[in-house]
C-alpha cells in the first residue's frame, strides 16, 4: 500500500494526545463531607478491573479514530491494482478541448488550465512504457502519433487555447483511426471538455468497442455572456462619402436585463459611431449606426462592446470595401440592330464616373468581364450554358435584369426557359393591349431610399405590349399593371437578385426608358448587385475565399499574412466555373485581419471572426451527457462529476482512476466506527 500524500502521515503524532490524557488524570479531587454515610449505599459498586478495561477500550477507540482519519487524508492506494488497461498494447489518448469557451474561469483558473493540469497528473502516474496521443481541436499532426511519457508532458505543456471548436464525433473517429493505424489492441480515451450543446451529436459516430472512455465534464463558475452575434450593412454596396447604415445584433445570455450597454464602431482604429442598447434577459437587440467612408479600397472596421470574463466575442471584425466604380454589362441579341436597350442604358450610365457600362454581343462574351460585373442586363434569348452562368452570377451576389425581347410567339420562342424554370415563372401569352403601371410595392425593401413620398395620382409609365407571366411562390411582383399582370418581378437567388421585366425598353413597347421611374430603378439594381465582397469570414466554417477580383496567371502565388501575429501561409488556388478561389487546408490561428498578397504585391484585406456558436452558454450536464453517450453504445468507463473534474479534486480522481484506490473510503468508515464505539462506551457503560 502506498500513499498519494505521504506527508499527511506526520499527523499520526497526534496519537500521543489521547495517551497522555489517559495516563494522567488532570482532574482535581474534591473533598465532599457527608453527615451520614448511609446514603452511599445507593452507589453502584464498580470493579476496579472493569474500570481499567473501560479506559483501555476508550483509549483504543480514540487512537483508532485519529489514525484512520489521518491515513484516509493521506489517500492510500495499491500500486499494482489498475482500473485501466495499463500495458503497452493499450493506447492512452487525452483530448483537451482548447476552444474559446474553455477560457471561462473556474474557481481558481480557466477550464483549460484545469484540464491540462489534470491531464499532466494522469500521464505522470501511468506506466513509463505507455504510449500516448494528444487530441485537440486544432488537430495538430505532431500530437497525433504515439509518444512516450516525456514527449506527452512536453506537448501538454505547450498547448494553447484560441482554437476553433470541433465535435466529439470527429475526435472519437480520429482516435479510432489512429488506434487501428498504429496496431494497438485497445485505447483509453480521457476527455476534458465543457461539452457545449453544439459539440456533441451522434450523426457520424462510428462505435469502436475497444475504446474505453473516461469523461471529465468541466463547468465554469461564470456561465453568463454578452456577445456580438452578427453584423450587416443596410446597403451591401459602399460608395465614397455616401451615408450607409451598419446593423449589429447583440445577444444577452444572462438572467438579468442589460441597460445602456455601450456599442462602438470604429474604422481604421478611429471611432466613427457610438450607441447604447438595452437587452432583455436571454434575448437580443439589434442596433444601427450611420457612417460614411472617405477613402476608396479596403478599410478595417470593428464593432466592439465590453463584457467580462468571456471576452473573445466582444469584437466583430469586418472589411468595408469602397469600389471606385460599378460594372454594368448589357448582353444584347444580334438580331436587334437598333439595340434600344443598349442606347437607353448608355444614355443613363455612360456619363456617370461611378458606373462602368459595357455592351457586348451574346456570341462574343468576355467571361472575365462578366465575372467582375455588379449588374448584368440581358436582352437576348441565350443558350442554356450562358443562362446557367448568369444564374451562378446572381448566386454570388450579382444583380441580373432580364428585359423581355419583342417576341410575339411566346410558346415557340421559349425565351430563356432555363432561367424561368429556375425562378419558377412561366411566360404564357403576349398582350398587345395598351395599359399602364398602376401598383408599386412601396413597402418592399427594394424601394427603400427610392421614394420619399409617391403621390396617389402619380403619372406612371405607359405599357403598349408585354408578356404575361404566371408566377411561382418564390417570385415577388413588385410593380403591377392595371390589368393585374406583373410588370417587374424580383426573386432572391443565392446572395443576389434576379429581376424580370415583362416588356422591352423600345418605345414601341413602353415609355419606361423616358420616364422618371427608369433612373432610380436601374441605379438601385446596380447598387444592390454586385459580387460584393464578404464583410468577414468565420474560423472553422469558411474554408474558401472568392478572389475573382484578382487577375491570376499560372505562375502567380497567393499568400495570407496576419497584421497582428507572425503568420504567413500559401493556400491552394482553385478555379470553379471561371471563378478563382483560395482554399485553406487548416484553420487560421486566430481572429483578426489578414492581408492577401499576389506574389509580393498587396491585393486586399479580409476579416475573420471566431465562431459565435462558442459564445452560447448552453452545456450538457452530467446526466444528459451520460445518457447521450450511452445511447450511442459507447464504452463509458467513468463519468466524473464536474466538481471532481476541476482543481485539486481532479488529482484524487486521476489517482483513483489510475490505481482504483478506494482504500481511503475504508479508513473513513473505520474512523466513523471508532468514534461511534467511543460514544456508546461513554454513554452506556456505567
Amino acid at each position: 500500500m502506498e500513499f498519494l500524500y505521504p506527508n499527511m502521515l506526520y499527523a499520526l503524532f497526534a496519537l500521543i494526545i489521547p495517551i497522555v490524557v489517559h495516563l494522567f488524570n488532570f482532574r482535581r479531587h474534591k473533598l465532599v463531607y457527608f453527615s451520614n454515610t448511609s446514603i452511599l449505599k445507593t452507589i453502584e459498586q464498580e470493579n476496579s478491573k472493569t474500570k481499567k478495561l473501560k479506559y483501555i477500550i476508550t483509549l483504543i477507540a480514540r487512537m483508532l479514530f485519529i489514525a484512520a482519519l489521518v491515513i484516509a487524508f493521506a489517500f492510500p492506494y495499491k500500486k499494482d491494482n489498475n482500473t485501466i488497461n495499463n500495458n503497452v498494447d493499450n493506447l492512452i489518448a487525452v483530448y483537451i478541448d482548447n476552444s474559446m469557451s474553455m477560457q471561462s474561469l473556474s474557481s481558481e483558473k480557466t477550464l483549460f488550465e484545469d484540464a491540462r493540469t489534470s491531464a499532466m497528473k494522469l500521464v505522470e502516474n501511468l506506466n513509463q512504457a505507455q504510449k500516448y496521443v494528444l487530441l485537440s481541436n486544432d488537430r495538430d499532426p505532431k500530437n497525433e502519433y504515439p509518444m512516450n511519457k516525456d514527449e506527452m508532458l512536453i506537448r501538454l505543456n505547450e498547448m494553447k487555447t484560441e482554437s476553433v471548436s470541433t465535435t466529439f464525433e470527429d475526435i472519437y473517429n480520429s482516435l479510432s483511426f489512429i488506434r487501428k493505424k498504429n496496431d494497438f489492441n485497445s485505447a483509453t480515451f480521457f476527455v476534458y471538455s465543457d461539452f457545449q450543446n453544439n459539440t456533441v451529436t451522434s450523426g457520424d459516430l462510428k462505435v469502436d468497442t475497444t475504446i474505453q472512455i473516461v469523461v471529465f465534464p468541466l463547468e465554469s463558475d461564470f456561465q453568463n455572456n454578452i456577445f456580438i452575434d452578427s453584423v450587416w450593412l443596410q446597403s451591401p454596396v459602399l460608395q465614397k462619402n455616401m451615408t450607409n447604415e451598419l446593423n449589429a445584433r447583440i445577444v444577452n445570455e444572462t438572467q438579468n436585463e442589460i441597460k445602456g450597454l455601450p456599442v462602438n464602431f470604429s474604422i481604421d482604429e478611429n471611432v466613427v459611431a457610438y450607441t447604447t442598447c438595452d437587452i432583455k434577459a436571454d434575448s437580443y437587440s439589434d442596433v444601427n449606426m450611420q457612417f460614411a467612408i472617405e477613402n476608396e479600397g479596403d478599410s478595417k472596421a470593428k464593432v466592439s462592446i465590453k463584457d467580462s470574463p468571456i471576452t473573445f466575442d466582444d469584437e466583430y471584425n469586418l472589411v468595408l470595401k469602397v469600389r471606385p466604380e460599378i460594372n454594368v454589362i448589357e448582353i444584347s441579341s444580334t438580331s436587334n440592330s437598333q439595340q434600344p436597350i443598349a442606347n437607353s442604358l448608355d444614355l443613363l450610365f455612360g456619363g456617370d464616373p461611378l458606373i462602368n457600362y459595357q455592351s457586348m454581343n451574346q456570341y462574343n462574351i468576355d467571361q472575365n468581364v462578366v465575372n467582375n460585373a455588379q449588374m448584368i442586363v440581358l436582352d437576348a434569348n441565350v443558350n442554356e450554358t450562358l443562362q446557367q452562368t448568369l444564374i451562378e452570377f446572381a448566386e454570388r451576389g450579382g444583380s441580373l435584369l432580364i428585359i423581355e425581347s419583342q417576341s410575339h410567339k411566346v410558346a415557340e420562342s421559349q425565351t430563356n426557359s432555363y432561367i424561368y424554370n429556375h425562378l419558377g415563372i412561366k411566360p404564357v401569352d403576349f398582350d398587345e393591349n395598351e395599359t399602364k403601371v398602376e401598383y408599386i410595392a412601396k413597402r418592399n425593401t427594394f424601394f427603400d431610399d427610392i421614394f420619399v413620398k409617391l403621390p396617389d395620382n402619380a403619372d406612371l409609365p405607359m405599357i403598349r405590349k408585354h408578356i404575361r407571366f404566371e408566377l411561382g411562390k418564390n417570385v415577388q411582383n413588385i410593380i403591377s399593371l392595371q390589368n393585374g399582370d406583373p410588370f417587374l418581378m424580383m426573386s432572391n437567388v443565392g446572395k443576389g437578385k434576379v429581376f424580370v421585366m415583362s416588356t422591352s425598353l423600345d418605345e414601341e413597347y413602353s415609355d419606361l426608358a423616358n420616364h422618371a421611374l427608369f433612373v432610380p430603378l436601374m441605379y438601385k439594381m446596380a447598387l444592390i448587385g454586385g459580387n460584393v465582397s464578404e464583410l468577414s469570414y468565420t474560423l472553422g466554417i469558411d474554408k474558401t475565399l472568392n478572389i475573382n477580383d484578382v487577375s491570376l496567371n499560372v505562375d502567380d502565388r497567393i499568400s495570407l499574412k496576419s497584421d497582428n501575429v507572425m503568420y504567413d501561409i500559401f493556400p491552394m488556388i482553385e478555379n470553379r466555373s471561371g471563378i478563382n478561389y483560395i482554399y485553406f487546408f487548416e484553420d487560421l490561428p486566430s481572429s483578426g485581419f489578414y492581408d492577401i498578397y499576389k506574389n509580393e504585391d498587396y491585393v486586399k484585406t479580409v476579416a475573420w471572426n471566431d465562431n459565435r456558436d462558442e459564445s452560447k452558454m448552453s452545456f450538457y450536464d452530467k446526466e444528459e451527457l451520460s445518457e447521450l453517450l450511452k445511447d450511442n453504445n459507447l464504452n463509458v468507463f467513468m463519468m466524473v462529476s464536474p466538481v471532481e473534474a476541476q482543481g485539486r479534486a481532479s488529482d484524487d480522481v486521476v489517482e483513483n482512476i489510475v490505481n482504483q484506490s478506494s482504500l481511503w473510503k475504508v479508513f473513513v468508515v473505520i474512523a466513523l466506527m471508532a468514534l461511534l464505539m467511543e460514544i456508546l462506551i461513554l454513554r452506556f457503560w456505567k
